[in-house]
């Protein structure tokens, strides 16, 4: 799957269209902590920042490596801020550690049937709505100043609003 991306509607087109596949997957598509744990093995030790199409080309070469495994259930913990290829790798891990340990605790729930809430700190379950809420969080701050200070702008795309947008995308709904 190719796609050329420009601009930030060009990027949500993508997620749009890589949701629906991953609906379509149904329960054979990759869990969350896969693929960002694949994407952490796809990315280059030192780059330039991304910009759209380098982060579409990271996340199409993560959907396409080969699995890599699950999470580890961790907590996220203070990861340094990102501005590096390598500390968004860390990122990636802490977020593959945090949804594996997240899913295990609301399948625990389930599994002795009680109420698992909201399912924890993610607001999805599952690869198609992460990518949902991706999109959806980018639909809402396209074109607008960060609302907090301290929050990097998304555009241009730098290491460090990829992984601001991750971390928007992990509890956006």
């Amino acid at each position: 799957m190719t796609h050329k991306v420009q601009t930030g509607e060009d990027f949500r087109v993508l997620l749009r269209c890589l949701s629906q596949r991953f609906e379509d997957l149904g329960a054979d598509a990759p869990q969350i902590d896969d693929i960002l744990l694949r994407w952490a093995d796809v990315l280059p030790e030192e780059g330039p920042e991304p910009g759209w199409q380098g982060l579409a080309d990271q996340l199409l070469s993560a959907l396409g490596a080969p699995s890599v495994g699950l999470g580890e259930p961790a907590s996220l913990g203070d990861e340094p801020p990102v501005s590096s290829p390598g500390e968004l790798r860390v990122l990636l891990l802490a977020l593959a550690a945090d949804f594996a340990r997240d899913h295990a605790w609301t399948q625990d729930r389930l599994a002795r049937g009680l109420w698992s809430g909201d399912g924890g700190g993610w607001a999805s379950g599952s690869m198609a709505q992460f990518l949902e809420s991706w999109e959806a969080c980018l639909g809402a701050r396209l074109g607008k100043s960060p609302a907090f200070p301290g929050v990097p702008p998304i555009e241009p795309v730098t290491w460090a609003s990829v992984a601001w947008q991750l971390g928007a995308a992990r509890v956006y709904e």
